[in-house]
């Protein structure tokens, strides 16, 4: 019987990557489709947010649900706010379309910033940035999670840059290298905290992805198993005031305005295991514009979610 090859191979490593971001893409847009369907009913909305964040540590297809992405594509959002400034210097949400047009002659996604390594890279070096920017996106999550995208997001893609120009030694740079390195870090955070089974390649010998205990089996069992619901939801009786506390210039990004907002609640979800032992709970502000609900997610705070599991008082290991 040959013997198991357990030399880390970033080539398979980088395919694996990609393999792991289509499964990713699938599920956004999955839950793109899903969320235009529960936006009806509040309560639907609230439980979907909060399952999205509390089983993976997934903040960043929880936005799905929210007035982030009520205007448009959520992704059309993020390389506007957060991608194009990088990628086309001089780059402005909102400005004029001639303009950017001749950005884009001359930008970092072009050819002309290409080096040998980007034109010859078959998947390891891509690979190799994915590996390497992942104990920062865990580092960014230990402290404070996506409440705060717009940190997130710019501080991920300034270190993106820093790192992809180490391993391939040119300024490229493109939304699809952006999306890739951060849709797979996402997925395996996510592993890191449900944990994972071993994976061969298809040689049946090459690790792509060893078997791993995650942090949510470490503290709660190895079958531990979440269930999610609702407990309270209250209607804000002072629409006004609710209203006048947003930022018109956070709303304007979203192409929102306070006045849309016909009714606003307050739903509090539950995070709890088999045995009803609650880990954690989450208050999500919400806001009604037409007949469609979206988490308000410039008051929803979501640190209880990325503490499952972290907190000393829900600590069960299973002896």
């Amino acid at each position: 019987m040959a013997k198991e090859n357990k030399k880390f191979n970033y080539g398979l490593y980088a395919v694996s990557v990609f393999i792991v971001v289509a499964a990713v893409l699938v599920l956004i847009t999955s839950l793109t489709f899903k969320s235009k369907y529960v936006a009806f009913d509040k309560e639907k909305v609230a439980v979907n947010f909060v399952d999205t964040v509390a089983q993976k540590g997934d903040g960043y297809n929880a936005y799905k649900f929210t007035l982030a992405a009520k205007s448009e594509k959520y992704g059309d959002f993020v390389r506007q706010q957060f991608m194009y400034p990088i990628i086309y210097p001089g780059y402005e949400a909102g400005m004029d379309k001639d303009a950017f047009k001749e950005l884009k002659k001359t930008g970092l996604d072009t050819d002309e910033h290409k080096s040998d390594a980007t034109k010859n890279d078959d998947g390891s070096l891509a690979g190799e940035v994915a590996r390497r920017m992942l104990s920062y996106y865990e580092e960014l999550m230990q402290n404070g999670g996506w409440d705060d995208y717009s940190k997130v997001y710019t501080s991920y893609f300034n270190k993106l840059v820093e790192v992809r120009k180490e391993v391939f030694g040119d300024d490229y740079m493109s939304d699809e290298v952006m999306f890739t390195a951060l849709e797979a870090n996402v997925a395996s955070y996510g592993n890191s905290l449900t944990g994972t089974e071993k994976t061969l390649a298809a040689d049946g010998k090459t690790v792509i992805q060893e078997e791993s205990t995650g942090a949510y089996q470490t503290a709660f069992g190895k079958d531990y198993k979440f269930t999610v619901k609702v407990t309270n939801s209250e209607d804000v009786t002072d629409l006004n005031a609710y209203k006048a506390a947003l930022s018109k210039d956070v709303l304007d990004t979203y192409g929102v305005s306070a006045d849309d907002i016909t009714a606003a609640s307050k739903v509090i979800v539950a995070v709890a295991l088999d045995d009803g032992t609650e880990v954690a709970h989450c208050e999500v502000s919400e806001v009604k514009i037409g007949s469609k609900w979206y988490v308000d997610n410039t008051s929803t705070d979501t640190d209880a979610l990325y503490s499952i599991g972290m907190n000393s008082e829900f600590v069960d290991i299973t002896k």
